[in-house]
């Protein structure tokens, strides 16, 4: 039986999306199948002797393998999934909850009244950029006397001092049965408090815990209690939406050192792809699961939307703008997936896109990297070309600015190229990887890998009077939502509640849906917020079944029935040679899937085909470095 859609998805190709449109946040994800360790890397360059009159010439000597590399190349083959899939779900699953009521005091309801508090700086708790968390939030929320820290890095955009920030990720090992985590998030947040935790290398999936309070505003200060319902001694990762203050763990137990200096650290930068949720993660999802399928726990991001090396995202800042912010991460990986919103700049105020010369444009390319490098001698340097949701636009003579564009070529591999050549011309080590037109990874050893020649995103509808030889693109096709998503959930009756009840789904055909809620100010329940769509839902009996938590309830909302997102452009394709032999291009099409309705940004599937596929990649590259 020849495999279904999905299935051939996974064994032959993976898709992703982004977006051209310049005043939107956009990047893209990936997934495929991932090959043996090392992968079916092609070597190049590899050194020989010849012998002539009792004398031995040596040409290309083999070089030798930097420490550093050799290290993460150890690390990376004993902890790197061999599939490059998520860690396994734990067998025994915590119980996640608020420890009580929300409140904008500096005091939380508390299950361990007389435990031991741990503050979040102290060095039992470990994680990425650990220097960098620093009370600096807006109005210094505290809980009993200890600051609620956030990460903050510092840069400066057109004479406007900025920080950038990165989720909130921590390590640490107890044998405590209950521990809390008491920080702050703001009031009413649509997506509420997400908390994933790997327990012992096994992956707890995500919790979503509602945010708001009637009559409310600010922050909203509590404490998340993580129940395990036995002793053992556990090394538990976290990663919450919350701005811890401290940790909490009852007078009995004990809190262990986690050394985890001597392991890698990946920095991911890009723009709104960074931002997207998944089953599993509810932002930041492409490079924490990069970072879980690679077995890095240290992971820190730099995602703002609608920016590029050069669109400052009106007047947000640009990859060079940020990079003195990114440097100070000093990781052992920094992955670059920007270029999707380049190359023009948008600003506001005034509202309007700046079009720059090619060669201060190629000068913001090339001199980012290019200082990056400098910067970080021995980092390894990964960048993408940039991904195109709109597949016919990948390899059309589309140019939005010919001032700029002088290549001949259409944008998408007009900028591909100069990625391609500006991080060809710094010094090891360093790994490209083309997620536009398939052609593969390759790395400054000279080796590459994962040559697909084929589209990273495929499908779509070619432009009017597209041929075999003339491809415009289309700034409309394209398609998304075909993935069994929920697009809304209806609140029939608003009942009321003494702070936003939590939302869980279950059953039904798919799965990975996450909901939030929220409140008015007399506490009434006014919409179910769509964290993580899900995927694979179906109508009727395919439907998940969505309940209220009670605990906070004094009289009962109403819910409707879930509603599946609309497929747009389902059947659309654009016949390519590259793309597939004839006759299987519905099978290729496979932004229907990859894609949000928005069709720019990733849907969960999306997530997790370019984690995996970036993964995989990233991993065989260094490997053969």
């Amino acid at each position: 039986m020849p495999p279904d859609r999905r299935q051939f998805l996974r064994l032959a190709v993976g898709a992703s999306a982004g977006s051209i449109l310049l005043t939107a946040c956009n990047d893209a994800v990936v997934q495929s199948t991932p090959a043996a360790s090392g992968g079916s890397a092609t070597a190049q360059g590899a050194g020989s002797t010849s012998s002539s009159g009792g004398s031995t010439t040596v040409s290309n000597p083999t070089p030798t393998v930097n420490p550093a590399i050799a290290s993460l190349q150890t690390y990376l083959q004993q902890h790197a999934s061999p599939t490059f899939g998520m860690p396994a779900t734990a067998s025994s699953i915590p119980s996640i909850t608020w420890a009580g009521l929300l409140s904008a005091s500096s005091t939380v309801a508390t299950s361990l009244p007389n435990g031991t508090i741990v503050p979040a700086s102290s060095p039992l708790i470990n994680g990425p950029l650990r220097n960098e968390y620093t009370a600096s939030l807006s109005g210094s929320p505290t809980i009993s006397g200890y600051p609620c820290l956030a990460v903050n890095r510092p840069y400066t955009c057109k004479g406007q001092a900025r920080t950038v920030g990165s989720p909130t990720v921590l390590r640490f090992m107890t044998d405590a049965p209950v521990l809390e985590l008491a920080g702050a998030v703001g009031d009413g947040s649509p997506q509420g408090v997400v908390t994933t935790l790997i327990v012992n290398d096994e992956l707890a999936p995500p919790k979503v815990l509602a945010t708001g309070r009637p009559n409310a505003g600010g922050w909203d200060i509590g404490a998340i209690r993580v129940d395990f319902g036995s002793r053992a001694i556990r090394d538990i990762w976290v990663q919450t939406d919350m701005y811890l203050a401290y940790l909490k763990i009852d007078q009995h137990d004990t809190l262990f050192p986690v050394d985890d200096q001597s392991e890698p650290q990946i920095s991911v930068i890009g723009d709104s792809y960074l931002q997207r949720q998944s089953a599993n993660f509810g932002g930041g999802a492409i490079a924490l699961e990069i970072g879980a399928r690679l077995g890095i726990r240290k992971v820190a991001i730099d995602g703002i939307g609608g920016t590029g090396y050069w669109n400052s995202g009106g007047n947000v800042g640009n990859l060079n703008d940020r990079l003195p912010a990114d440097v100070v991460d000093d990781s052992n990986i920094y992955l670059v997936m920007a270029g999707l919103n380049d190359y023009g700049d948008y600003t506001n105020p005034p509202p309007q896109i700046v079009w720059p010369t090619a060669a201060t444009f190629e000068q913001a390319v090339t001199g980012y990297l290019q200082n990056l490098r400098a910067a970080l001698p021995n980092a390894v340097i990964v960048v993408t070309a940039p991904f195109c949701p709109v597949p016919p636009m990948s390899d059309s003579s589309y140019v939005a600015n010919g001032a700029t564009n002088t290549s001949g070529l259409g944008d998408f591999l007009y900028m591909a190229q100069l990625h391609k050549n500006a991080v060809s011309q710094i010094a090891a080590p360093w790994v490209y990887i083309d997620v536009l037109m398939g052609g593969g990874w390759l790395n400054s050893s000279g080796a590459s890998g994962d040559i697909t020649s084929l589209q990273w995103f495929t499908g779509g509808t070619p432009a009017p009077g597209t041929t075999g030889t003339y491809k415009p693109g289309n700034t409309n096709g394209g398609g998304g939502g075909g993935f069994g998503g929920v697009a809304s959930i209806p609140v029939l009756g608003g009942g009321q509640y003494l702070q936003a009840p939590d939302i869980t789904a279950n059953g039904g055909a798919g799965s990975g849906l996450l909901l939030a809620s929220s409140i008015d100010s007399a506490g009434s329940l006014t919409s179910i917020n769509i964290v993580s769509p899900g995927s694979g839902y179906a109508s009727g009996s395919g439907l998940p079944t969505v309940s209220i938590d009670a605990t906070y309830q004094v009289s009962a909302a109403t819910l409707g029935s879930p509603v599946l997102m609309v497929g747009i452009n389902p059947n659309g394709a654009y016949p390519l040679p590259a793309f597939a032999p004839p006759g299987v291009t519905g099978d290729l099409n496979n932004i229907y899937v990859m894609l949000l309705t928005d069709l720019v940004h990733p849907s969960p599937d999306g997530v997790e085909y370019l984690s995996t596929r970036l993964a995989q990649n990233i991993f065989q590259a260094v490997m053969a470095l």
